[in-house]
Formats: C-alpha cells, sequence, structure tokens
C-alpha cells in the first residue's frame, strides 16, 4: 500500500509545507466532475486517530479504501525481532489501502489524523460500471505500483542519497513550499528508509553543513538549494 499523489498542485506557491491542514475529496477531483459526482454518492465515514493509534491491523479484512482529510499516517510491519518496517507514509489528499482480501500490513497515525473510510466493495462496484471511475481506479493503482517501484531501488543507495530523495518527495508533496514541516519522527524516517536514526540525524545535519537546507527548528527546515539537493538524489 503506498502512497498515490493524485491531487490537484495548481494552488499557488505557500509558504509553509505541512500535514497539518485539511483536504477535502472533492478538492482532488477538481478537474473530473464526473468521477467527483460519482465520489459523493458512496458511502463515506470520518473517523479520527490519535498519534500512533491503530488504524488498521495487519491481518484485518480490508473492506475499506482510506482518504486522509487532516494528518499523516504509515503503513508498516512489525518483525518478531523487534524490526519495525515503514513502507509508505499517507499525506492529506492521499489515497490507500489498495489491498487484496486482508491488510498485509498495519496502518497507523504518526500525527492526529482525520481519514476518510470508503467501502471497497461500493467503490469497485462503481468502478466497473463507470469508465470515469474506473480509470481513476486504474491510475491510482498504476502510481501505487511505480513508488513502491521507486522505494525498492532507493534502498540501494547511500544513506545520503535516501534521505535526500525522502526530504524532496516530501516537500514536493506538501506542496513545494518555502519552509517544510516534517511531521515524522527521525525514527519514522530511519525505518522508513532502512537506516538507524544515528545515521538520518547524521546526514540532515551533514545536508545542513552543506547548506543544502537550515533547520529552523527540530522539525522545521527551510530548503536552501533544491538544485544540490537534487544532485544529492543521483
Amino acid at each position: 500500500m503506498t502512497n498515490i499523489d493524485i491531487r490537484n498542485e495548481s494552488k499557488s506557491a505557500k509558504i509553509f509545507g505541512t500535514a497539518d491542514y485539511a483536504v477535502a475529496l472533492s478538492e482532488v477531483f477538481a478537474a473530473e466532475d464526473k468521477v467527483k459526482a460519482a465520489f459523493s454518492r458512496l458511502p463515506q465515514v470520518p473517523m479520527r486517530f490519535y498519534r500512533d493509534n491503530v488504524i488498521a491491523c495487519e491481518g484485518d479484512r480490508a473492506d475499506n479504501l482510506f482518504f486522509v482529510v487532516r494528518g499523516v499516517a504509515r503503513s508498516c510491519k512489525n518483525c518478531r525481532q523487534g524490526v519495525r518496517n515503514i513502507v509508505a507514509f499517507y499525506l492529506p489528499g492521499d489515497f490507500f489501502g489498495w489491498t487484496e482480501l486482508k491488510h498485509s500490513l498495519s496502518i497507523e497515525a504518526v500525527t492526529d489524523i482525520e481519514v476518510l473510510f470508503i467501502k471497497r466493495s461500493a467503490l469497485l462496484a462503481l468502478g466497473s460500471r463507470d469508465a470515469f471511475v474506473g480509470r481513476f481506479l486504474l491510475r491510482a493503482t498504476t502510481n501505487e505500483l511505480t513508488r513502491a517501484q521507486d522505494h525498492i531501488l532507493l534502498m540501494s543507495k547511500l544513506a545520503k542519497c535516501r534521505v535526500a530523495t525522502f526530504l524532496n518527495d516530501l516537500w514536493v508533496r506538501l506542496g513545494r513550499a518555502e519552509y517544510l514541516d516534517i511531521p515524522m519522527s527521525h525514527q519514522d524516517i530511519a525505518d522508513h528508509l532502512g537506516l538507524t536514526i544515528e545515521t538520518v540525524s547524521r546526514t540532515i545535519a551533514e545536508l545542513e553543513r552543506s547548506r543544502m537546507i537550515t533547520r529552523v527548528s527540530s522539525k522545521k527546515l527551510l530548503i536552501q538549494s533544491r538544485l544540490a539537493l537534487g544532485h544529492m538524489m543521483n
């Protein structure tokens, strides 16, 4: 279950990129009136979860798809040895939960979060009848596969490349704002990138010494050189 970034990016430039803002489901389909109208007819249940609460457990029936209205969620696998692997983060405006009949990963709240639960069977039935919704579902699953492949390839690269790619991707997904708010902890980032928390902290410090970023606070960055950060990703 990988993030699907299908939000409308036509908004004006923002100063602060943060996950602490609400995105209505209708905003996602701003340019697709027929899909928006079809989705409005589906049963949707808004749910709120506190930070670190479980939204869905591994092995639970996958009866619903999820849409993030506000906050951040993560999909992860907790191994018996105590190792945790975070597969993806989901931000406001993201759909997730594209899986088989049962969840293969646990879904947890990274921050306080508001999520729409959309009945999976109703959506699939609608997709089989409505060509516009069917194309949306195809695009969503294709985006999921692409992001999953990108993440697998990233795991073979150096720590600096992994951290730089993560920060750039987060910056893009939060609207390319001047200041980047990082809602997840360094431990979450480490578990997502296959690194230790010490390596993540050290790498961010190295990026700051290289004047690619400036830490405004423990959770807020100013991207100083997007070009240099982009070179670090390759």
